[in-house]
């Protein structure tokens, strides 16, 4: 990585204060965010307790970071459903500040979560949903070489009532370390200004 990536750093959720750890429920219930999730849902507080009550007993299933700027909190990465045995994961990752969005961040952070997922944790296939009205984030994936594995059609209800289909992307491991280099190159040169 170049000295520009290092702009960009991490930390577990669960060894941020309370106050970060709230911050991440607020952004979450963002409009922004919440349009671009399975569940549309309000997390209240309580509900947003439990799940880092989860994450603390179950960190083999689930591992959190947040995305900082210098010392500034700004999004999300996870890997979540982990199965050691099957060498696979779910992942998810968003940008929760609205102020970060549109700058490029989330190329960064996607490489980043594909480092820590196939390197760091040594896993061999990620796999995740996108809502098909979220062109951004599939082309996104398209760029870092997921593949599409299905669609389930009008599986999401939305607040206003229509159905979004949804698309299963997945990426193995061998696909990373082929393009890895490549995918430094074509999509992270702002890292290096």
């Amino acid at each position: 990585m170049g000295d520009g990536m290092k702009m960009i750093h991490y930390r577990n959720i669960l060894e941020v204060s309370p106050d970060l750890q709230e911050c991440v429920r607020c952004w979450r219930n963002s409009k922004h965010i919440r349009h671009n999730m399975n569940s549309s849902e309000i997390i209240s507080e309580e509900e947003h307790l439990r799940w880092i009550s989860f994450l603390r007993k179950n960190p083999e299933r689930q591992i959190v970071r947040l995305a900082f700027k210098e010392e500034d909190p700004f999004g999300v990465i996870t890997l979540k459903d982990i199965d050691r045995r099957a060498s696979r994961s779910d992942w998810g990752m968003y940008i929760g500040k609205a102020d970060s969005l549109g700058q490029g961040y989330s190329k960064i952070m996607l490489y980043d979560l594909l480092t820590w997922a196939f390197e760091e944790e040594q896993l061999s296939r990620l796999y995740t949903s996108v809502l098909a009205d979220n062109t951004k984030a599939m082309i996104l994936y398209l760029n870092f070489n997921f593949h599409i594995e299905g669609r389930f059609e009008k599986h999401i209800r939305r607040e206003s009532g229509d159905f979004v289909d949804v698309y299963w992307f997945a990426l193995f491991s061998k696909k990373w370390f082929e393009s890895k280099e490549y995918l430094m190159r074509k999509f992270l040169p702002l890292t290096n200004e």
